[in-house]
């Protein structure tokens, strides 16, 4: 019985988990790049199997597992579709990487291609305002006679005059690869930072001007993930209370000395 609510316990905690990443995937579900998170959980061996006790158990207990727990947070890094903004500082990469926004001191990778110029006439993400690196590391300045910025597939940045006379590039895209994706930490909802090491992307760079990428969460499959999981959180939670009241009614029933 007490090994009975113990396994509802695990299974209700691990629901909570599930419900609190799969919250955090709807609520993102039109953040620009957002890439959704699922849950891995382990299965545990029974008690009396991990602690080498093999004695037959009476019906089917053997066939029962130990209860289940978190094993890890994992973030699915596919590609999302590319949604047509005609935005002239709207960009988007089509197949691997990342861009590189920051500064020297401190850079992180994104794949948010919305930008906007500060200031200081330097491209930075619209949202936070943190520059967008070149190849070289630095940001990159839009001249104040430019009146028109075109951004070509290998991430050269061209500003143009008002006359249509081309200013000549002023920097080209970083696009940068982790040595693994399962280094990547996320910083809010966009960013990310990694401990390992980041070099410049192998792949051909494919970047396309005037789109975004979309959020990574399909928001029907989400939606019947949540309820499904809400569905069974209340399960074990009725699980716990049917147990609970059982033991009580069988120590009731048990005589006084």
């Amino acid at each position: 019985m007490i090994y009975g609510m113990y396994l509802s316990a695990q299974g209700a905690d691990a629901n909570s988990v599930r419900l609190d990443v799969l919250s955090n995937n709807m609520a993102n579900a039109n953040t620009t790049s957002f890439k959704r998170d699922v849950p891995l959980f382990r299965m545990n061996p029974p008690r009396d199997e991990k602690q080498g006790n093999l004695n037959p158990l009476p019906g089917d207990l053997e066939n029962h597992t130990g209860g289940i727990t978190l094993e890890a947070i994992t973030t699915d890094f596919g590609n999302g579709s590319l949604i047509p903004t005609e935005g002239e500082f709207d960009i988007a990469l089509k197949g691997p990487g990342f861009f590189q926004v920051g500064n020297r001191q401190e850079s992180f990778l994104t794949r948010n291609g919305s930008l906007s110029v500060d200031a200081d006439r330097r491209l930075v993400t619209a949202d936070q305002g943190l520059p967008i690196l070149s190849k070289d590391g630095n940001p990159i300045e839009i001249p104040p006679e430019a009146v028109h910025v075109e951004i070509a597939t290998d991430g050269s940045v061209v500003p143009f005059a008002s006359g249509g006379q081309s200013l000549g590039p002023v920097g080209q895209l970083a696009v940068m690869m982790p040595s693994s994706l399962d280094d990547l930490v996320k910083v809010g909802n966009s960013l990310y930072t990694t401990a390992g090491r980041v070099d410049p992307s192998k792949e051909a760079v494919n970047i396309q001007q005037g789109f975004l990428e979309a959020s990574g969460t399909n928001s029907v499959e989400e939606m019947m993930e949540l309820v499904s999981t809400t569905r069974m959180f209340e399960s074990n939670i009725n699980m716990i209370k049917l147990q609970d009241d059982s033991l009580g009614r069988l120590l009731q029933s048990m005589p006084r000395r």
